[in-house]
């Protein structure tokens, strides 16, 4: 059985401690990463299926972490936990190619099955060339 390994991260890190743990106890591996060059740095060991990604309210949105994201691991799923008042947040991070998002409060249930079809879809998806990432204009300025 494969095992959905899972990298999390909220600007809210308390908030992020608590999903890895909901997660992990539904059969998912996680790690929380504190700030967002800590993310970058777990997200280029190439080890994560899905990167679950949040902002509280209050400090900026590090939008550049979903940049990189899809820069340094573009075979892992993308999936924005959103705040009811965040919807102008959300379309930015459609735009910038998340896989899915989920409303907070969310469903346990709901929130596994994401977790599962995401990365079952990008399991599908062939990576990238090298060609492609290190094509002009995929530089992340961030």
């Amino acid at each position: 059985m494969w095992m959905t390994s899972v990298l999390v991260f909220d600007t809210d890190t308390a908030f992020a401690r608590h999903v890895a743990e909901l997660l992990g106890g539904g059969g998912s591996a996680c790690v929380v990463a504190a700030e967002p060059d800590d993310a970058r740095r777990l997200l280029a060991t190439g080890g994560f299926s899905v990167f679950l990604f949040g902002c509280a309210e209050g400090p900026p949105c590090p939008l550049g972490l979903l940049d990189s994201a899809r820069r340094l691991a573009p075979h892992a799923g993308v999936i924005l936990m959103v705040r009811p008042d965040q919807v102008r947040l959300s379309i930015q991070c459609m735009k910038r190619g998340v896989d899915d998002d989920i409303l907070i409060p969310f469903d346990m249930d709901c929130m596994l099955r994401k977790v599962a079809a995401v990365a079952q879809r990008r399991r599908l998806v062939p990576p990238p060339s090298v060609a492609d990432r290190d094509a002009p204009g995929s530089h992340d300025p961030s």
